[in-house]
């Protein structure tokens, strides 16, 4: 247990996660491999698992950074090329899209010619229309529920497609949304064919998947790595990839995978522990950071027999976070939040709620809601060991419960691997009874839809939107509303500025810090950018 902020510090320095079977079976695997041919780049995840490789991965955004966007393309992308500024969207696998004039519950979407699957069949209206039947048509052959839900909830405006001509086709949606292109980023597209071939089996298809992104699948194993070989026939040929192979290994701990960027077995980490960067860097190492539209949370259930029902436990629990401490913890490699967005944010708006370390103004508020020194509000909170941007999720976690503790809530936790959170995540809070009323999960603030409307909007719990806590405000729900029929991006922000006041200060989660994601790289690794997105473009990365 931390007994004072200062001391936090040596949280990072203590171990909470041995290195089990998968990190060693994945060292194990790279032994030896010290001398990295310049035509191969080999990433060390922080998730347990290679993501489930059937156009809609698991592990959340790092689940989609590498077992999505590297196979497969979405009709909407990001522009991931520049570091200096927020990513914008740009086409994909549609050239165009826009709204309906006679139906503004339909888009009208021109799909990019040309573009084929690794397969080598055509990806055309029939394809298209193929992928959406299978996430939003329960009654179609290629429906598969535990596939279907992990996408849905991200698209929470869609209702289905229909096929216009070979090139074109209409979405449809349950209202009408503007926010609509940044969903269309999360729906990945697979080839009908290869799954047709692989006997209409997801399972299957996960192991030899086809999809029309810059990389193609080599060889997968499970836990251990995943190897990727460039897509030559890649339809956006500015984007050809450098390197001609791209391997990707799972390795949960965040020693683990210094020591082996150190030892030359993989050229390029994710999550990097704060407490090495100096030495990284000492050691000829690259880290990059940048400004990461990412918020480190806990979501609160707000289901009756949940303490955080009460705003004032809600609002409690938020003074009593030693943020300072935390940032400090992290080596300055993460900024105190004071919303959902920092300050700087478009979308920050004037909260009346401040966030701040306020210990006795906490124990007001829980005394005003019925706890006291003898009468602690109680809570479980489900958390993850690593993976998936949770940064450093058990010292961060343990510094958290102590500084709660102080005030008068006591915390329990239950910790799970990454995809068990997220699993639980997709499926919504649960009656209390002896299920957790919190669950520690980054938050990506990039879009309006992604960030907040699929998360805190009362119609949007699982499985057609991912509202964990169940949270509902009329107000909050009107302001989303008026951002999703906004015409002009002035409009829009305005309206999310109303909206992420109102959540501020009904204190809908307790926010803590903004990830600026330090990842590390041998200096030998040239062409990476650190995007302000949860998303990046591996495709010109290559050993120099």
């Amino acid at each position: 247990m931390i007994d004072h902020p200062r001391a936090r510090a040596s949280a990072l320095t203590r171990r909470h996660v041995l290195i089990g079977g998968a990190a060693a079976g994945v060292l194990g695997t790279l032994h030896g491999a010290a001398a990295q041919s310049a035509a191969k780049v080999t990433i060390a995840m922080s998730l347990g698992d290679v993501p489930r490789l059937w156009a809609g991965p698991d592990g959340g955004f790092e689940g989609l950074r590498f077992g999505g966007y590297t196979v497969f393309d979405a009709l909407v992308g990001w522009d991931l090329s520049a570091a200096d500024k927020p990513s914008t969207l740009v086409p994909g696998l549609a050239e165009s899209w826009s709204m309906d004039p006679a139906d503004r519950t339909r888009w009208i979407v021109k799909l990019r010619p040309g573009v084929t699957f690794h397969d080598g069949t055509p990806f055309d209206a029939d394809a298209a229309v193929w992928n959406f039947a299978s996430v939003f048509d329960d009654k179609a052959p290629q429906y598969l529920a535990q596939r279907a839900l992990g996408i849905r909830g991200r698209l929470p405006s869609v209702k289905g497609a229909e096929k216009i001509d070979a090139q074109t086709i209409a979405i449809l949606t349950h209202i009408e949304d503007s926010l609509l292109p940044y969903q269309l980023t999360f729906l990945l597209f697979a080839s009908p064919a290869r799954f047709a071939a692989l006997g209409n089996d997801w399972m299957k298809f996960s192991a030899e998947p086809a999809g029309t992104g810059p990389f193609k699948v080599v060889k997968l194993e499970p836990r251990v790595r995943l190897e990727l070989a460039r897509n030559d026939a890649y339809w956006d040929k500015p984007r050809l990839a450098k390197s001609a192979t791209l391997v990707l290994v799972p390795i949960p701990d965040g020693t683990a995978r210094v020591s082996a960027l150190r030892a030359g077995q993989v050229d390029f980490i994710e999550s990097v522990p704060p407490d090495t960067i100096p030495s990284l860097k000492g050691a000829g190492f690259a880290v990059t950071q940048n400004v990461y539209p990412h918020t480190w949370i806990w979501y609160l259930s707000v289901l009756p027999g949940s303490a955080f029902a009460d705003k004032r436990v809600r609002q409690a629990a938020n003074l009593a976070v030693d943020r300072a401490g935390i940032v400090e913890m992290l080596n300055g490699t993460a900024i105190a939040a004071e919303g959902l967005v920092p300050r700087s944010s478009p979308w920050f708006g004037k909260p009346g709620f401040v966030l701040k370390h306020d210990p006795a103004a906490a124990k007001r508020l829980l005394a005003e809601a019925g706890f006291g020194p003898g009468k602690p509000a109680r809570a479980k909170i489900l958390i993850a060991n690593s993976g998936g941007g949770q940064m450093q999720p058990l010292p961060m976690n343990e510094a958290i419960q102590q500084s709660l503790a102080e005030v008068g809530i006591a915390i329990e936790y239950q910790v799970v691997d990454f995809i068990t959170l997220f699993t639980a995540y997709r499926n919504g809070a649960k009656p209390p009874a002896d299920n957790p009323v919190g669950l520690n999960l980054s938050l990506p603030t990039q879009d309006p839809t992604s960030g907040f409307v699929r998360c805190f909007d009362s119609a949007l719990v699982s499985p057609r939107g991912t509202n964990w806590g169940y949270y509902a405000n009329p107000a909050v729900d009107a302001a989303f509303k008026k951002a999703q029929l906004a015409r002009d991006v002035a409009a829009r922000d305005q309206a999310m500025a109303e909206a992420h006041a109102l959540l501020v200060d009904d204190a809908v989660a307790l926010m803590v810090v903004h990830d600026r994601n330090p990842r590390a790289m041998s200096a030998k690794l040239k062409g990476f950018v650190q995007p302000q997105n949860w998303f990046a473009d591996f495709t010109p990365v290559a050993m120099g």
